[in-house]
């Protein structure tokens, strides 16, 4: 052996593999991901998503539903609409008679009293937007479409 390789032997640190080694961190890290987990199923339960909808959003969905059903079939859908729906006096009259695909683009202004609603509702038919007051009832916790 030549002198470099003994030096090198000499200089090495021997590792005492005999140490106990603490659980605590690894268990505090447990218990902060427990309590965070915890933390987010009581929010969860305190505060469902279903309740963070607000009614504009329940009518934006009723009026969209309403234009989808009627442009994709040509037929209003009773389902989507509130007993005693007039057809000839619906929102979407004009549009229906020009034929073409109907879109919803979006409802502003609603205006919810009780179990009765209006907004404005814009749709685009064949490339023209129209925007009209739609008037809505809210039957079993669901918005219809109604003539007035």
């Amino acid at each position: 052996m030549s002198d470099a390789e003994e030096t090198v032997e000499e200089t090495s640190v021997p590792i005492d593999q005999n140490e106990a080694r603490s659980m605590w961190p690894f268990l505090v890290a447990a218990g902060v991901i427990a309590v965070v987990i915890l933390g987010i199923v009581i929010a969860t339960l305190v505060s469902p998503v279903e309740k963070n909808v607000t009614d504009s959003d329940r009518l934006s969905v009723a009026a969209g539903n309403f234009i989808k059903s009627r442009s994709e079939t040509g037929k209003y859908d009773p389902a989507l609409s509130c007993k005693g729906f007039d057809e000839n006096a619906s929102p979407l009259k004009i549009a229906a008679a020009t034929g073409g695909t109907i879109t919803f683009d979006k409802l502003s202004d609603p205006a919810v009293d009780g179990e009765k609603a209006t907004a404005q509702v814009t749709f685009t038919v064949s490339g023209a937007q129209s925007t009209s007051t739609w008037h809505f009832t809210r039957e079993n916790s669901r918005w219809l479409v109604c003539n007035s």
